[in-house]
C-alpha cells in the first residue's frame, strides 16, 4: 500500500495542468500507455488493438519524468517480495469512501486523466426511481423497471447485475422492492473503469494495489452470487471487450494445437461467438444462457454446455489467454508460458488470477443437431410414476457416452402429483433415427408401467445455432428477481454402479422434488477430448458426473434479511441427504450455494491446496476477491447476517 503522502504530491499536479498533458492525439495516452506492437504477443497471435494500447516500464518510465508521485501510485507490484513481507504483517481494511485515506474528487479526476476519460462514478442502475437521489427521472425509471430483468439490459449497465441478492438488494426499481425500501449504493462499486485498453486495467490494478482499494471485476454481471459487486470498489468493467477473429481451420498454436479456432475478447458473450462461429462453418462449447461471458466467470468456472457430452467442458477448449496480473503486468497463459497460471485460469474460478483480456478456443466444425422434449406422468400414481423415474436413471450411464445433453425436471405440487419434463434432450450429430434408438429402451420400460408419454417431439436442425435459438430463444430467460436461490449437487457414475448408492440417489432426489416442488437436472459427462488439453483446476469432481442437480428455496418480495437466511440454511439443510449420498464429489462452482459447507472441496476437490498456493504466488496481496474464490478465506466483509452474506460491508482481512 502506498503511504497517504504520495496522495500529496498527485494534488501538486492541478487536473487541468493534468488534462493539458493528456490533450488529443497520440500525446494523449503518452505519459501511461505504450502501443505494443500486435504480434509480439507471446501466445503467437496477434494482440486485439485494444491489447496493444499498454502500461508499460517504458510508459511509466516516462510518467515518472513527468511526476513521480503519480507514477508510484499506479506502478508495478512485486509478488514476490510482497509474498515475503506478508509472511510478517497482513494488510488492513479496505480502504471505503469517507475514510482519510479515500482519494478525493480532484484525485479520481487526475486518475481519469490517466486512463483516458472512461471513469464512471458508481450510481445504481434504478437510483433513477427514487426521489432522494439527484438522479432521479420517471420516465427513466419507466425505462430501467422495462429493462431489468433483461440480461442484455444488465450487461449495458455500469453496476446492472443479473442477481442482485447478495450484492444486498440495496437500489432496485420500487415495483420489486421491499415496501418502502431505499436506494443506497450498498454492495455497488463507487467507481468503474469502462474498459477498453488492457493499459486501463492495469492502471486500475495498480491504484486499487497501491492505495488498498477494494477491487473487483465484472464482465456482463450474470454470477448467481454477486460476486461481481463489492461495496467501495474500484470495478473493472470488461463488457464492451467484444472483438472476435476466426484463426481458421489450420491453426497452428505455438504449443502445437492444429486446428480450428478462434481468438475472442472476454465481453464476447455466447450468443455472439454462437453466431460469429455458424458463419465460419463452425460450433463452439458455450452455456445455454446467451448474454453470459464466455471469456468470464464462465471458462474460468469450468463451463458446463450442451455439448459438454460431445466434445468436454467450456475450460476444456482454451488454448492460451491473455491475461492482467493482480501486480499490473500483462502476460500470456498457455502450455508453455506461465503453465501454472494457464492450469489455475481453467476452472479454478473468476476474479481470482487476473484479468483476462482475450482467449484463444477451439472451435469444431458444425454438425446437424436433432433435439427431443416430452413429458410424463400426469394422471400417474406415486408408486408407478417413481417407478418410471428409475427408468430414467437406468439411462443416465449410456446417454452421455452416445454424446447426448438431457436437461430435465420434476415439477409436484403435492406428495402425489409429480410430472417430469425432458426439455431439451440435444443429440449432436444425430439424426432423428439415431436418438429415438438410444431413448427406446426408456420409452419401453414406461410403456410397461403404463405411463403415457406426453408431448413427444424429436426436431433436426442443419445447425447448432439453429438448436440454440430454438431451445433458448431470446428473452427466454429472466433475471433481476431476488425472491430465489439455488444449490447444487454434481452426481459421480459410481453411484449408478452400486444399487444401493443408486437407491440412496432416487430417494434423495424424490424427497427434495416433493418437499421443494421442482428439481432441475442436467444428465451429461464431460467428454475425453484429445483435441483439446484437458489438465486444468476443473474441479475433479466434473469428470466423473453423470448427473448435475439443482434444488432451490424461495421466499416472498418482502421476506426480511432474518427470513431469507432462514431459508437459506435450510436449503443448506436440504441437499444434506444429497452430500451423502456423494460423499466424495462437489458441484459447480458457477452455480452453486453460496453457503455449501466445506467449500474448498465441494468447488475445487482436491485442486485446493495446489489453487491456494498458486494464489499466494500470484496474489500475495489478496486483491482480487470473490466469495467463495480461492483465497477468499483470508478476508471477510462485515456486518453480515448468517447464511445471507452479501457485499454490502468493510472488506477485511482474517487476523
Amino acid at each position: 500500500m502506498i503511504h497517504r503522502a504520495f496522495l500529496i504530491l498527485v494534488l501538486s499536479l492541478s487536473v487541468s495542468k493534468v488534462a493539458h498533458a493528456l490533450d488529443d492525439g497520440k500525446a494523449k495516452l503518452a505519459p501511461a500507455f505504450q502501443n505494443v506492437a500486435s504480434a509480439s504477443a507471446p501466445s503467437g497471435v496477434d494482440y486485439f488493438p485494444y491489447e496493444s494500447a499498454q502500461l508499460t516500464s517504458s510508459a511509466l518510465a516516462n510518467l515518472t519524468f513527468y511526476n513521480a508521485g503519480l507514477a508510484v501510485l499506479v506502478s508495478f507490484g512485486d509478488a514476490t517480495e510482497t509474498a515475503r513481507v506478508r509472511k510478517r504483517t497482513m494488510p488492513g481494511c479496505k480502504v471505503m469512501p469517507g475514510d482519510a485515506s479515500w482519494p478525493t474528487v480532484p484525485e479520481w479526476e487526475t486518475f481519469d486523466c490517466l486512463l483516458g476519460g472512461s471513469l464512471i462514478q458508481g450510481v445504481p442502475a434504478a437510483a433513477v426511481c427514487y426521489p432522494d437521489w439527484p438522479q432521479y427521472d420517471e420516465g427513466k425509471c419507466a425505462e430501467v423497471t422495462d429493462g431489468w430483468t433483461d440480461p442484455a439490459w444488465q450487461a449495458e449497465q455500469a453496476t446492472g447485475i443479473d442477481y442482485p441478492l447478495f450484492e444486498g438488494v440495496t437500489c432496485v426499481p420500487p415495483s420489486l422492492a421491499r415496501y418502502n425500501a431505499e436506494c443506497t449504493l450498498g454492495g455497488y462499486p463507487a467507481y468503474i473503469v469502462n474498459i477498453t485498453s488492457v493499459a486501463q486495467i492495469q492502471l486500475a490494478v495498480n491504484l486499487a494495489r497501491n492505495l488498498n482499494l477494494r477491487l473487483n471485476v465484472k464482465n456482463k454481471g450474470h454470477d448467481f452470487n454477486a460476486k461481481s459487486t463489492g461495496a467501495g470498489a474500484l470495478s473493472i468493467w470488461l463488457n464492451h471487450l467484444q472483438d472476435t477473429k476466426y484463426l481458421g481451420d489450420g491453426y497452428i498454436s505455438t504449443t502445437g494445437h492444429v486446428g480450428p479456432a478462434f481468438k475472442i475478447g472476454t465481453g464476447v458473450s455466447v450468443g455472439q461467438i454462437n453466431e460469429a462461429a455458424d458463419k465460419h462453418g463452425m460450433q463452439i462449447v458455450g452455456a445455454i444462457a446467451r448474454m453470459v461471458g464466455i471469456g468470464g466467470g464462465y471458462i474460468a468456472g469450468g463451463g458446463n454446455s450442451p455439448l459438454i457430452s460431445k466434445y468436454g467442458l467450456a475450460a476444456d477448449q482454451v488454448i492460451s489467454m491473455e491475461v492482467v496480473l493482480p501486480d499490473g503486468r500483462f502476460v500470456s497463459a498457455d502450455e508453455k508460458t506461465n503453465p501454472d497460471l494457464f492450469f489455475a485460469l481453467r476452472g479454478g474460478g473468476g476474479s481470482t488470477w487476473g484479468i483476462v483480456t482475450s482467449l484463444v478456443i477451439r472451435a469444431y466444425a458444425k454438425t446437424p443437431i436433432t433435439t427431443l422434449t416430452y413429458n410424463f406422468g400426469t394422471g400417474v400414481e406415486p408408486e408407478t410414476f417413481w417407478s418410471g423415474i428409475n427408468g430414467l436413471f437406468e439411462q443416465f450411464p449410456s446417454w452421455p457416452k452416445a454424446t447426448l445433453y438431457s436437461y430435465w425436471s420434476i415439477s409436484c405440487s403435492n406428495a402425489t402429483s409429480c410430472a417430469m419434463y425432458m426439455a431439451p434432450q440435444i443429440g449432436p450429430a444425430m439424426n432423428t433415427t439415431e436418438l429415438e434408438a438410444l431413448n427406446a429402451p426408456l420409452f419401453a420400460n414406461l410403456s410397461a408401467l403404463g405411463i403415457p408419454v406426453e408431448d413427444l417431439k424429436y426436431t433436426t436442425y442443419d445447425t447448432y445455432l439453429e438448436a440454440f435459438d430454438a431451445m433458448w430463444p431470446d428473452g427466454s430467460i429472466s433475471i433481476g428477481g431476488w425472491t430465489e436461490h439455488t444449490a447444487t449437487r454434481l452426481f459421480p457414475e459410481s453411484n449408478w454402479e452400486d444399487p444401493n448408492k443408486l437407491a440412496a440417489t432416487i430417494a434423495a432426489i424424490r424427497n427434495s422434488s416433493i418437499t421443494h416442488g421442482y428439481f432441475l437436472a442436467y444428465n451429461v459427462q464431460p467428454a475425453v477430448n484429445p483435441a483439446v488439453n484437458q489438465t486444468n483446476a476443473v474441479n475433479p469432481a466434473w469428470r466423473e458426473t453423470l448427473l448435475f442437480a439443482m434444488l432451490g428455496a424461495t421466499w416472498g418480495q418482502n421476506a426480511t434479511a432474518e427470513e431469507i437466511s432462514d431459508a437459506n440454511r435450510q436449503l443448506v439443510d436440504a441437499l444434506q441427504p444429497w452430500r451423502e449420498a456423494s460423499p466424495h464429489s462437489g458441484t459447480y462452482l458457477n452455480e452453486a450455494d453460496i453457503n455449501e459447507p466445506n467449500w474448498q472441496q465441494a468447488f475445487y476437490g482436491d485442486n485446493y491446496r495446489y489453487l491456494y498456493e498458486l494464489k499466494q504466488k500470484y496474489d500475495p496481496w489478496g486483491l482480487l476477491y470473490a466469495a467463495t474464490a480461492v483465497g477468499s478465506e483470508d478476508w471477510y466483509v462485515t456486518n453480515q447476517t448468517a447464511y445471507y452474506p452479501t457485499q454490502n460491508g468493510r472488506l477485511c482481512p482474517v487476523a
